[in-house]
């Protein structure tokens, strides 16, 4: 195989990896639950996960327009290492 091939698919790997571990934060938080977010549903194709998907892609932009434009994402860390702590326990 090439260098490039191999690089790419390492590429691919980690994205995909960090995309599950993302998705498992959001499942730990509850907000799978809030939304209504039926795991193992299409969240694209399912008529029934239309609104809470399109809800819960509204939620992420207003919090990726807080985190930009306040200073809280350390705050956000350390509070949120704390609570991961607590869900280990």
């Amino acid at each position: 195989m090439h260098k490039f091939e191999l690089t790419s698919r390492t590429a691919r790997k980690a994205r995909t990896r960090s995309l599950i571990q993302i998705g498992s934060l959001a499942a730990k938080s509850g907000l799978l639950e809030t939304f209504g977010i039926i795991l193992g549903e299409d969240l694209q194709k399912s008529p029934q996960m239309k609104e809470p998907a399109a809800a819960l892609f509204k939620g992420f932009l207003v919090l990726e327009k807080m985190a930009r434009s306040e200073d809280v994402l350390s705050l956000w860390a350390r509070h949120g290492l704390a609570e991961l702590r607590k869900k280990v326990t």
